[in-house]
């Protein structure tokens, strides 16, 4: 737990302000895995309905069912079953760690790029703690609400797009000292059948005029060597502009890449979480870094 929280620290460490309160809350997840956790809860509920005093030394976790009228004459079933009580006890507990979310960054002063990276952080310890329940015994049970939450969390915090700035390609800066870098980009990417044969000059170029990609570019080469790519034109010291969190975003929208797996178009998921081997970064160094280094 301690590597975790320090990790989750580490990323979030250039941001303005770091509180521990969500880790704190994420912790408090461990309770459910103690298949007595909230025992004494449910039985003073119970003593609750039935209107008796509880002292906390009685523990009742059977089901209960029980009938009562309310103030305006109607009349109510009340069906309690410890496991569900967990349960819903477990929902609750996720709903606050999103609003505490929500109030400490996502509602904050900071730009929306921080925020998803407090957002992806936070993701990444969640993801970390689902692994720990579907490998526990008793927590397991709650895996399947944990997915789900994780889930739903990533559409609100992580998976969003700033819509007041231009993030719908990539951005050369034109500078002097790279004016011809993305030729020589286009020359190789080209004859080393990383893209397609059929793609114009022109159409390459457009990736990297921060304006939106009416023709994308169908890459040929592997996943491992695209997400190189993307790194290597998100450079600023090669005369890019860096994209930041949002790269992985833009690189969907300016390039087509089909898995040969799944056959399917990769996602900026994908391309976020793929790894890149040995063999492209000795490659690629060596067909493109070298080749368009400045003097």
């Amino acid at each position: 737990m301690f590597l975790t929280t320090f990790i989750f620290l580490a990323k979030c460490r250039k941001l303005k302000f770091i509180s521990l309160s969500l880790i704190e809350k994420a912790k408090f997840l461990d309770n459910f895995l103690d298949i007595r956790y909230l025992e004494k809860e449910y039985t003073r509920e119970i003593y609750d309905l039935k209107g008796w005093d509880y002292e906390g030394i009685i523990i009742n976790t059977e089901d209960y069912v029980t009938t009562f009228f309310s103030a305006d004459g109607y009349e109510y079933e009340v069906k309690m079953n410890f496991e569900k009580y967990q349960e819903n006890k477990f929902r609750s507990t996720l709903n606050e760690i999103k609003e505490s979310f929500r109030n400490e960054y996502s509602l904050s002063l900071i730009p929306l790029a921080e925020k998803i990276a407090y957002g992806t952080s936070f993701k990444e310890h969640l993801e970390n703690k689902l692994e720990k329940f579907r490998n526990h015994k008793i927590g397991k049970k709650y895996s399947t609400l944990l997915l789900e939450f994780i889930n739903e969390f990533s559409i609100e915090f992580v998976d969003v797009i700033d819509t007041k700035s231009k993030n719908s390609s990539f951005y050369f800066l034109k500078t002097v000292a790279h004016r011809d870098t993305l030729n020589k980009l286009y020359r190789i990417t080209l004859k080393e059948g990383l893209i397609s044969s059929d793609t114009k000059q022109l159409t390459f170029l457009k990736l990297f005029d921060n304006l939106e990609v009416q023709n994308r570019v169908t890459w040929i080469g592997s996943t491992s060597e695209l997400k190189y790519f993307i790194k290597l034109i998100n450079k600023t010291e090669l005369g890019f502009e860096d994209k930041g969190v949002y790269k992985w975003r833009i690189a969907v929208k300016c390039f087509v890449k089909v898995s040969v797996r799944s056959l399917k178009e990769i996602t900026y998921k994908d391309l976020r979480t793929y790894k890149i081997t040995d063999n492209t970064n000795q490659k690629l160094d060596r067909l493109l870094l070298n080749a368009i280094l400045p003097v």
